[in-house]
C-alpha cells in the first residue's frame, strides 16, 4: 500500500527541461483550420491561390505538430507558413494568419 502511495506522487512531475507544448499544438490547429476555411473560400475566386493558401495551412498544421519534437524548427515553420498564407489570400487568411503567427513566435521564444 505504501509502495502505491509513492507513486502516485511520480506520475504528474515532468522534468524542468522538458515543457509541454499545448498552447502552440492548439494555435497551430486552429490556424490551419481557419487557414483551410480561407483557402477553400479563396477557391472560388482565384483557384491558385486557394490551392496555396490549402498547402500553407497543411505545412502550418505540420509545423504545429513538428512543434512537440524540435520547438524552434517548428516554431519556424509555423511563421512561415503564417507568411506564406497571408501573401497568398491576404483577408480570407487574416484569422489563420494570426494564430499561426502566434504559435510559432510562443514556440520560438518560450523557453
Amino acid at each position: 500500500m505504501g509502495e502505491k502511495m509513492a507513486n502516485e506522487g511520480q506520475e504528474n512531475t515532468l522534468p524542468e527541461n522538458k515543457r509541454t507544448r499545448t498552447i502552440e499544438l492548439a494555435l497551430g490547429f486552429a490556424g490551419g483550420i481557419f487557414g483551410l476555411i480561407g483557402g477553400v473560400f479563396a477557391l472560388l475566386f482565384l483557384p491558385e491561390l486557394g490551392v496555396s493558401a490549402i498547402l500553407a495551412s497543411v505545412v502550418g498544421i505540420v509545423g504545429a505538430v513538428f512543434v512537440t519534437r524540435n520547438h524552434t524548427w517548428g516554431g519556424i515553420i509555423l511563421v512561415l507558413s503564417s507568411i506564406w498564407l497571408l501573401i497568398s489570400i491576404s483577408f480570407f487568411g487574416v484569422l489563420g494568419f494570426i494564430l499561426f503567427l502566434l504559435a510559432g513566435l510562443i514556440a520560438i521564444f518560450r523557453k
